[in-house]
This record gives structure tokens, C-alpha cells and sequence, in this order.
């Protein structure tokens, strides 16, 4: 007999699982259930498109239902709501949103891969038609449709992480004045204080106003049902739109009815095999599931396209009868505002401290490529590093072209282990068009290294007191 896949969920993981399913298990039947209209499309281009430096809508979707059948073999039915996971019977049960009729399918294995859902205001009126969420493809086209055919004038922007900050620019391409309001002092939490005041100055030049250290806490609502003011503690903003932008959370309230088991973060709990705790053949992927940070062997959330398409591959192995293992992950995450791409991989300082490593930050400023050549442009590039062992733990890049491309070096170089020391004796391009003789990634770490202690080798250390991931 057959072996039957479930999948459910069709954003990232679940059209990758539900393909790497079907490749390592030819014979088997592969059955995708999404709720939405959409599968495989991407979420990450959505302010290009709000901006219109992507026209063509149909260029955010990866995969039709259609063409997933042709060319992976997998069957992915949309509009079909899973209500239930029963483990016990091995069964699902699911809703037809086309006509309401209900059913049940078995399977043999389970994947769950229901992504994640954003964080939702608790304020009257957050639900008015000019709010916005940028999280689905169907939000996205009402989200353009709402810019071309109302032309507001002002916008409000609740939060002031990478997507607040991509919608800042986004919006202000299109013409439309912006203001952001954020609980932190400064935007993108995550990165070292001079990486922060460079996005707030470069927030300013382009006439962005930055509100820190302020929440949203009413909604003016006028005559049409449209919010058209935003009240803070300081006082009252005046808006045509307002784009939410305050996180995302797991959405594994499906699993958790099912007996799965929930982690802190609220995501599922899975093995290094991708294997859902708490119940037989299920598999979890995405953005749904916590995962052990790289680097501090903790369970960790992250909600990445790249970390939940590798997870899906995992899980999508593992449930054809594969023994693939996920070795965990870290921060890997690039941004542009404005002129500016912002990078930051692996831990803060302050995530490095907390995880009892002993951090030591360094900022160096050096041009992006042969100063005399035309359009060299000044990188800021902060690393944190563990004084003990003069391991490498994080590391922004912020500046002009070729900012975040290599932040990839020095992500390569966290997730491997190594020292401050090794990342100083890379062997780096040098062509004056693109980088100097001496690469900024070589003179941050040759200058961190003075700041080692003088015990520290290339031996390193694990952190002290550190918690085991899920297992």
C-alpha cells in the first residue's frame, strides 16, 4: 500500500517539505491542504511591491497549484481549512471553505507546517479597513489597491523592526508621508547602539519621522470606518493608513490541541530529526516550531523564509522515511532603508551576555571598496565576540553597497565556530571595483582581536549554564 503525506500549510515550508517528500519517496502520495487562495509565493517582496519596484503581481507567486502537481508530483488543495489532528487515529479533519463541507483524511505521516500569524493591536478600531498587516498575499493586494486607488497622504507605522523599516521605505517611494511609532528607543532592536543611530539618521534625511519609546494606544475612527488618527502618550498623529508591524507569533494552536508540545516561545517543540514531541509520524517545519540556536544550544524562535524552507527539507525527508538532521540556526538578516543596507547575523551583545558568554563589542569604519574609486562608500561594521575564547558571535554591517553580502562571510564564520583570529586570516577578494586590499571584514576582526583576553585560544568554549534544546 501507498504510504500517505500530509502536508498542511502552503507558504514556505509546506510546499518544500511537501516536494522533498515526493523526490526522496516517489511512490508515495503527497497531499498539501492551505487554507488561503495561494501557495509558495513570497512574503519578503511585498514592499517592493507595495513600492512598485515590482509590477507584475503574478511574479510573488512561485508555485500555482497547478504547476506543483506538474513539475514536483505533489497534489496542494487551497481553501481547505484543517480543523483537527487526531494522532491517535492518524487522521485530519478538514473544511472545504469552497462549500463548507466537512471530511476526514488519514495519513501514515503528518507534516505541520502552519507558519506564523502577526501580532494583533488590542485597540478598538484595529480592525478598520485602512489597517494593515504584511504577512499574506491577499493582504498585500488589498494593501495596493487600498495605495491606488485612495492616495493616502500620511501613514502611521506600528513597530520599527525589519518590516516597519521596509514599509518606511516603501511607502515613502510612493510619495506618502510616514511616521513610526515604536515601544524601543531606537529601530531594529536587535543591532549595536552606532548601527541604531545610523538607521534613526538615515530615517530623518529621508523625512521619516521616528516617535521611540511610544506605543499605540487609541484609534481615532472617522465617518467612514477608517482610523485617521493614532494616539500615543505624547500626543495624537494624524493618518490615512496604518500598517501593524509589531511581530509575528507561531501559529500552532492546531498542534497544540493535538497533544503536540508547546515551548516557551509558543512554537512547537521538535527533535533534531524535524519530529513533533508528544506524538507519533508528525513532523513540524517553519515558522510554526522553535529550533536550537546554533550558538547558544537554546530553543530559539526565528521566523525566516531560509530557516523554514531548510527545516521543510528536513521534515519533508524524514516523512518518506529519511534520517536527514537539522543542526539548528541562528539570525541571518539583511534590510535595506533607504540608501543604507543593514545587516545583522548571529547574537547581540546583549543575547551573548545573557547566554553567559563574556561579549566584547568593536566598531570599525572602512570604505566598500578602492577609496579612489568611484562610488566607495563607508561601512560601519560592529562585531561581538567571546573575550574567553575569542569566538566570533555576531557581527551588523551597516553602509552602501555590499553591506549585506558580506555579512555572509561573517555568518558562514559564527555558524562554524570560529575565532576572531580565523576570521582574520581569510583569504578575501581584492579588485579595487569592488574591495579593497584589506577588506573591512579583515580589519574588524584584526582590531576585535586586541580585545581578546590573552588566554584565549582557537580552543573554543561553550557557554556556561547553557539550557539543551529540544532533542
Amino acid at each position: 500500500m501507498k504510504r500517505r503525506i500530509l502536508v498542511i500549510g502552503g507558504l514556505a515550508a509546506g510546499p518544500s517539505a511537501a516536494s522533498k517528500a515526493k523526490r526522496a519517496s516517489p511512490d508515495s502520495d503527497v497531499v498539501l491542504y492551505e487554507q488561503g487562495e495561494f501557495i509558495s509565493y513570497g512574503i519578503c517582496e511585498i514592499p517592493y511591491f507595495v513600492s512598485n519596484e515590482i509590477t507584475d503581481p503574478q511574479q510573488l507567486i512561485v508555485y500555482s497549484p497547478d504547476r506543483l502537481l506538474k513539475e514536483k508530483g505533489v497534489v496542494a488543495k487551497t481553501r481547505h481549512l484543517v480543523e483537527e489532528i487526531v494522532p491517535s487515529k492518524k487522521e485530519t479533519h478538514i473544511r472545504n471553505l469552497n462549500d463548507g463541507t466537512t471530511f476526514v483524511d488519514k495519513y501514515d505521516k503528518l507534516i505541520v507546517a502552519t507558519g506564523s500569524r502577526p501580532k494583533q493591536l488590542s485597540i478598538e478600531g484595529a480592525n478598520a479597513r485602512n489597517v494593515f498587516t504584511i504577512k499574506s498575499l491577499d493582504g498585500a493586494y488589498a494593501l495596493k489597491k487600498f495605495l491606488d486607488e485612495e492616495r493616502p497622504r500620511q501613514a502611521v507605522i506600528i513597530g520599527a523592526g525589519f518590516i516597519g523599516m521596509e514599509m518606511a521605505d516603501a511607502l515613502s517611494a510612493r510619495g506618502i508621508s510616514v511616521d513610526i511609532i515604536h515601544r524601543g528607543k531606537f529601530p531594529l532592536s536587535h543591532l549595536e547602539l552606532d548601527a541604531e543611530k545610523i538607521v534613526v539618521e538615515e530615517l530623518e534625511h529621508h523625512h521619516v519621522r521616528f516617535h521611540p519609546d511610544e506605543t499605540a494606544e487609541w484609534f481615532g475612527v472617522g465617518a467612514k470606518g477608517n482610523v485617521v488618527a493614532v494616539g500615543t502618550k505624547s500626543g495624537t498623529i494624524e493618518t490615512d493608513l496604518v500598517i501593524v508591524a509589531i511581530g509575528v507569533e507561531p501559529n500552532s494552536s492546531l498542534a497544540e490541541h493535538a497533544g503536540i508540545e508547546i515551548g516557551k516561545f509558543g512554537g512547537v517543540c521538535v527533535s533534531d530529526k524535524m519530529k513533533a514531541l508528544g506524538a507519533e509520524d508528525i513532523y513540524v517545519a517553519g515558522d510554526c516550531c522553535e529550533l536550537r540556536n546554533i550558538i547558544t544550544r537554546r530553543p530559539m524562535y526565528i521566523s525566516l523564509a531560509t530557516t523554514a524552507s531548510k527545516t521543510a527539507w528536513i521534515a519533508g525527508e524524514n516523512a518518506a522515511g529519511g534520517n536527514a538532521v537539522f543542526k539548528g540556526t541562528m539570525r541571518a538578516i539583511g534590510v535595506r532603508v533607504f540608501t543604507k543596507e543593514i545587516a545583522h547575523v548571529g547574537l547581540s551583545a546583549t543575547e551573548a551576555a545573557e547566554s553567559n558568554f563574556d561579549p566584547v563589542t568593536n566598531t570599525v569604519r572602512v570604505p566598500s571598496k578602492v577609496g579612489m574609486m568611484p562610488g566607495s562608500k563607508e561601512l560601519l561594521i560592529t562585531l561581538i565576540a567571546d573575550k574567553r575564547s575569542s569566538r566570533l558571535l555576531g557581527a551588523n554591517i551597516v553602509g552602501g553597497e555590499g553591506a549585506v553580502l558580506r555579512a555572509n562571510v561573517f555568518a558562514a564564520a559564527i555558524r562554524h565556530g570560529l575565532s576572531v583570529d580565523d576570521v582574520a586570516q581569510f583569504d578575501l577578494i581584492y579588485t579595487p571595483p569592488y574591495a579593497p586590499l584589506w577588506d573591512g571584514i579583515l580589519i574588524a576582526a584584526q582590531q576585535m582581536k586586541s580585545k581578546m583576553a590573552p588566554e584565549a585560544t582557537k580552543k573554543l568554549l561553550r557557554p556556561k549554564g547553557g539550557a539543551q534544546a529540544h532533542s
